[in-house]
Formats: structure tokens, sequence, C-alpha cells
């Protein structure tokens, strides 16, 4: 039996990458003491990986392209502004238009 914890992440702002362990389950990103953190379900004994993330606010700009598929996490609030955070991909076979524009 694979015991398993939470982790928690600080998030970045625009695009940054975070080492998690492979399989790790994100579960919610919120402001804690006024920094932006991001917990996971991890396995502590898997094999680490690189997995990338992306923050945009409320009305910015998303760069995404045909090479990139982002997965909604989740959307905090600091203070007025409001932060919506994204998880990045390699396109694997979808368009991210369609991703953007909420469409399966």
């Amino acid at each position: 039996m694979t015991t398993k914890t939470i982790w928690k992440y600080n998030v970045g702002a625009d695009e940054f990458s975070i080492q998690m362990p492979i399989g790790a389950q994100v579960l919610d990103v919120q402001l804690q003491n006024g920094l932006a953190q991001m917990w996971a379900l991890v396995d502590p004994t898997a094999e680490m990986t690189t997995r990338q993330f992306a923050t945009y606010g409320t009305g910015h700009p998303i760069n995404a392209d045909d090479h990139t598929e982002l997965n909604y996490v989740g959307t905090f609030q600091c203070g007025i502004l409001v932060f919506h955070l994204f998880e990045v991909h390699p396109n694997r076979g979808g368009d991210s238009k369609r991703i953007l524009e909420g469409r399966p």
C-alpha cells in the first residue's frame, strides 16, 4: 500500500515550473498569508518530474498556440486582482483554442 500526503507549492507569476512526484494530483490554489499557494496529493516515494504552469490575470491575454494545451487548475483573488492558474502541456492532439473557449 502506498501512503500519500499533501504537499504545498509556491505559485509563480506568469509561466513557471515545479518539481513534483509523478502522478501528483493538484487539489487547489489559494492565498495563504498573502502568497499564492497550490496543494497537491502526492506519493512522496515517486520519481520527480517537472510540470509547467501559467498564471493569468482576468482580462490579460493568454498566449496559447496550436502546440500548447492549457488545463484549468483554479482561480484565486489577491485584493482586487483575480488570477487564474493553468497547467501547461504540449498539445496532445487537442486544439488550444478549443480549450480556451471551454469546448470539449
